[in-house]
Order: C-alpha cells, then structure tokens, then sequence
C-alpha cells in the first residue's frame, strides 16, 4: 500500500522534467495515489475479513469450550449419581447374598437331619426285617418239628422246647397282628404247647391223625402272615428309601441352585463395584478435561480480547493512511496544480515547494518506509534516494523471506500434527477395541473360574458321600460277616450234640421195662442234621459272597478316591492356570488403560498444538499471495524508481 506512494514521489520530479516529450506528470502521480488507494480499500477488506475469521473462531471455541465445560459439569454429576446407584447395588446384592448363604446353610442343615432321621429309619427298618426273619424261621421250624408225624413222639423232650420257646417269643412279638388272624381255641392250642410242648404232643397223638397235622396247617398260616408283614415292612422300607431320595435330590438342588445364585450375584457384586471404578476414573478424567478446557477458554477469551484491540489501532491507522493519500491526490489533482504542472522550467524552480507540500501530507502516513521516502525526497540530493531505495528493497526481500519460512514452518506443522492425531486415533482404538476384549476374558475366565470351583466343591462332596456310604457299607458286611460266623458256630455246636446222638452204634437201643415199647431214635434226627448242614452251607457261601462283595466295594471305593484324587489334582491345574490367565488379563488392562490415558492426553496436547498452530499461522497462510504480491508490487515499483532516478539525474545534470 505504500509502494504506490513511494513512487509517486520518486517519479514526481523526472516526470516533470520529461513534460516536453510526455504526458503531464501530475496525471501519472495521481493516477498512482489513485491506485494507492485502491490497494488500500483492498487490504482493507483483506483485513475485514481476516478479523471476520478470527471473530468466528472466537466465537466457535468459545461457545465451543463453554459447551464442553457444560457438558462436562453434567456427565460429572450423571456419573456421581450412577456411582451412588452402584453403591447401593452393590450393597443390596451383598445383603441378599448373605440371606442366601444362611438359606443355603439351613437347607444343609436340614439335609443333615434328613440324613440322620433316614439313617435311624432304615436301622429301625432292618431290625424289623431281621426280626421278622427271626420270627419266620421259628415258625418254620415249629412246622417243621409239628410235621413230623409219628417220630414227634421220638423226639428229644429239649428240642420241643426249644422251638417252643422260639415259637413263644415270635408269637409274644406278634401278638398284636396274630389276635386278628388266631381264633380263641388257636391261642389256646399255643398256650397249652407253650406250657408243656411233649405233653401237648402226646395229648395231640391220641386225638389226631397225622399227629400235629392241625397245629402244622396252624402255624403255616402264621408263617403266611408273618410273610405279608414282611413284604409291607420292604413296602415301607423301599417307600421311605425313594422319599428319602428324593428329599435329597430336592434339596441338593435347592443347595446348588443358592450357591449358584450366591455365586451369580457376588459376580454381579464384583461387576457393579468394577463400574464404580471406572465410573470414578472418568469422573477424575472429566475434572481433568475440564481444567484444561477452562485454561483453553481463558487463553481464547484473552486471545480475542487483544485481536479486538489491534484491530481498533489497525483500522484506525489505516484510516489516517487512507486520509492522508486522499489529501494528497485532492492536492495533486486541483485545477492550479495542473496549471503549475503545465510550465515544465517554472515547475523546476518550484519543485522544492511542491514537493515539500506533498511530503508533508504523505508524512501522516502509518507506513514508515513512504514517510521515511517522503522526508527523503525533500533532499535536492539523489544519492540519499537511491540509497534509501535499496535498504527497502533489501528489508522487503527479508521480510518475504521470512514469511516465506514462516508460511513453510506452518504447512510442516499443520501436516506433522495431523499426523500425529491420525497415529494417536488409531493407537487410542487399538487400546479400546484392546480393553473391550481384556473386559470379555475376563467376564469368560471367572465364569470358567467359578465353574471349575464347583466341580472341585462338588467332586468333594461326592467323595464325602461315598465315602460315608461306604463306611455304613463296610459295617453292614462286616455285620454280616459277624452274624454268619456266629450263626455258624452255634449250629456247628448243635450238630455235633445230634452227631453224637443218632451217629452212635446201634448198642444204644435199650430194652424199655414193662409197659413201655422199645426206644427207637426219632427218625426225624438225621432231617434235623441235614437242615442244619445245609443252613451251615448256606451261612458259609453267604459268608464268601459277603467277603467278595466287601472287597470289592473296598476296591471300587478305592477306585473312587483315585479317580477323585486324579480329577482334583487336574482341577487345581486348571485353576491355577485360570487363575494366571485371570491374572495376566487384569495385569494387561491395568497397562492397556494407562496406554488409553496416555493416548487421550497426546490428543488434548494436539488439539492445543493445533489450536495454538491456527492461531499463529492462520493470517500467514491466508494472506501469503497476497502479501507476496504487494511486496512483489513493492519491489518492482522500487527497482522501476530507482532507474527513473538514476535516469532523471543525468538528465538534470544535463540541463542546468
């Protein structure tokens, strides 16, 4: 803007001294102020619009700002009030898991007690069993003994008794059910057999025949009855062994499915008390974001605060800079100057004046290089003109290279900084889409966790069971085992007393005295022997059966705990490596955070960078051209008004 000035006054003095061969000098030199003038309007407007963009920018970062800080402020207290709900969740499931685990210690307890009372139950039952076995096998016997027709009569006064007495003690347990099948003359054939069973054996002799073939018929039914009990009591032991069941069944159930609920809710615990963490670590993140959001704002608000008042001084010296070239073309332009113009030598000897007249109205410009000109050319001396042109020539290349440095400096940030944020966006993806699956396999390795746990808690409790069951197991076969032996001995004892009896020589048949027939042996003896023999068999084969089943429950058993021990041990393996894959994972996100974190703040340092880039470098890269060009402008008028001066003063050297 003040090129065209400048030179006005430079070609002034040789355009006058040209005015024979050329067009008046007055017209190019207000045709210049003219043009001056017109650069003025358009940096001017240049001006207008780059204060145009600057307010716009104000505006949009300090709405922009004082819109983040609002929404800050909001998200902050949205999160406080999600971390109290948190709270209080994770509070509320703490007290429901506590009620839980007290249901589940009851439901324990009362599998606890059902397995007592079913335990008591079933010994109840098998002493019932054993006793209607007990009762049975009397009744046998006397049927037995009963049925032996005529050698009833032979037989040992004792063992009547004896079958006698086991028959008495299975009717005297009986006697409640035998009163609803026994007639009044049936009790009264047991009482009288009872009492004295050889006597009633001969008193039933004379009257009968076979002899005890009524009593027999009698006591098969007994046996009959007594059999129907037994079915009802296995009936009632079977029944109580399903109720029994299946009250296990149930509450094992109810037990697992209220460790599973305790261990689905203290998982939800965990999970709500993790939100309130991170919700907590925003919180703080936004506080942050906040803070430096404010000093941003601040930086703005100061920022805009002083462009307003250069733009005030900037208008204003422009104005005076407009003003002054008005006057001077108002000057230059009057119809006197024309005249004065149009006397070429007059014009010569009153230069100084002119001159002088629109230095002093150049000199109120704000450009210091057309006022400096102005004062200079006041000087009747060239060389100080031509001098004076080269400094500005040599400060205006500066100055073009300068911006030309600064413009370059801008563009390498701008695209250095648009490069760092794209490798930030992109590492601060990685990071997320990175913690977002660390989140899944960690949700996945405690539920494998928790899984694992309850197999190892349930393989336990298994072993436990079975190891109780075996231990009552072990008792009954070794009951067993007892009562064959015992069964045994008390037989074998018996058999020798009948060996010793009918296996002696016939020289113990005696002659009777008078009035009793020979003796002869009860030919229901060797029967007795071989039952017995065969009851001994039996009791020794159910003792070998008894002895391989125990064995083999010992060895199954042992199998077991093997098994147990083997599963265990693998469960704990895979725990532990759950538990390190748990481990390595949390390790992992606590890293991957701190990398997420470190890439959000390189993005707030950027987007300040970039804000602090735009602020000083906008106006540069903006008005680079034109810029460029008005010193282009510039140089090129400088260099035009040097050779006219250098031209012009061989000219007046010439002249005068």
């Amino acid at each position: 803007m003040a090129s065209k000035a400048m030179r006005a006054l430079l070609v002034l003095p040789l355009a006058l001294a040209r005015t024979l061969v050329e067009e008046r000098p007055v017209t190019k030199v207000v045709k210049m102020l003219k043009d001056m003038q017109d650069t003025l309007e358009k940096e001017q407007k240049a001006d207008e619009d780059m204060y145009d963009d600057l307010k716009c920018w104000c505006k949009e970062n300090q709405q922009g700002k004082a819109s983040e800080l609002s929404g800050g402020a909001a998200k902050a207290t949205e999160l406080a009030s999600l971390v109290e709900e948190l709270n209080a969740s994770a509070e509320s499931l703490a007290t429901q898991m506590a009620t839980l685990a007290k249901e589940v210690k009851e439901a324990t307890a009362t599998l606890d007690q059902a397995r007592v009372l079913h335990g008591n139950q079933v010994e109840k039952y098998n002493t019932d069993e054993k006793s209607l076995y007990k009762d049975i096998e009397a009744v046998e016997s006397a049927a037995t003994v009963i049925g032996g027709g005529s050698a009833l009569l032979q037989m040992p006064e004792n063992r009547l008794k004896d079958v006698a007495a086991a028959l008495q003690d299975a009717v005297s347990r009986r006697s409640a059910r035998l009163d609803n099948t026994l007639s009044i003359r049936d009790h009264e054939r047991l009482e009288a057999f009872f009492k004295d069973p050889e006597d009633f054996v001969k008193g039933q002799s004379l009257l009968q025949s076979p002899i005890g073939g009524e009593l027999a018929g009698m006591f098969e039914g007994m046996k009959d009855d007594f059999k129907v009990d037994l079915k009802k009591l296995q009936e009632e032991m079977a029944k109580e062994k399903l109720t029994y069941e299946e009250l296990m069944a149930g509450k094992k159930e109810e037990i697992k499915a209220g460790e599973a609920s305790v261990e689905s809710k203290r998982q939800q615990r965990v999970e709500k008390r993790q939100s309130m963490m991170e919700a907590s670590f925003e919180i703080k993140n936004i506080q942050k974001a906040m803070g430096t959001s404010q000093e941003f704002l601040a930086m703005v608000e100061e920022k805009c605060s002083t462009s307003d008042q250069e733009w005030t001084e900037r208008q204003k010296t422009r104005q005076e800079e407009i003003e002054s070239v008005a006057k001077a073309i108002e000057v230059l332009d009057a119809d006197e100057a024309h005249q004065t113009f149009g006397r070429t030598y007059s014009f010569l000897q009153k230069a100084d004046d002119r001159l002088k007249r629109a230095s002093q109205v150049l000199a109120g410009s704000a450009d210091r290089r057309v006022a400096a000109l102005a004062a200079t050319a006041e000087v009747k001396g060239m060389e100080k003109v031509l001098k004076a042109i080269a400094e500005m020539k040599t400060g205006l290349k500066k100055e073009m290279q300068d911006e030309v440095e600064q413009r370059d400096f801008c563009i390498s940030s701008f695209n250095a900084n648009k490069a760092k944020v794209a490798e930030m966006s992109s590492m601060k993806g990685k990071h997320s889409t990175k913690l977002a699956m660390l989140k899944t396999k960690l949700e996945t390795t405690a539920s494998e966790i928790s899984e694992t746990k309850g197999q190892m808690e349930a393989a336990q409790k298994e072993l436990k069971k079975a190891a109780e069951d075996h231990e009552k197991e072990l008792a009954d076969f070794n009951t067993t085992l007892a009562d064959q032996a015992a069964t045994q001995k008390l037989l074998t004892k018996a058999l020798d007393s009948l060996k010793g009896f009918y296996q002696e020589a016939p020289a113990l048949v005696q002659a009777t005295p008078e009035g009793f027939k020979d003796y002869k042996k009860s030919g229901g003896g060797n029967a007795a022997m071989q039952l017995m023999q065969k009851i001994i068999l039996d009791t020794k084969a159910m003792e070998a059966e008894t002895s391989r089943a125990k064995k083999s429950s010992q060895k199954d058993f042992g199998k077991l705990a093997e098994a147990t021990d083997k599963d265990m041990g693998a469960f704990n393996s895979k725990l532990e490596g759950q538990q390190s894959v748990k481990a390595n994972a949390m390790e992992t996100m606590s890293m991957t955070k701190a990398d997420l974190k470190g890439a959000n703040k390189e993005l707030a340092d950027l987007a300040l960078e970039e804000a602090n880039l735009h602020e000083s470098c906008d106006f540069v890269v903006k008005n680079f051209e034109l810029r460029q060009s008005a010193r282009t402008e510039e140089l090129e008028g400088l260099q035009k008004a040097k050779s006219i001066l250098s031209g012009g003063s061989s000219f007046l050297q010439k002249r005068f």
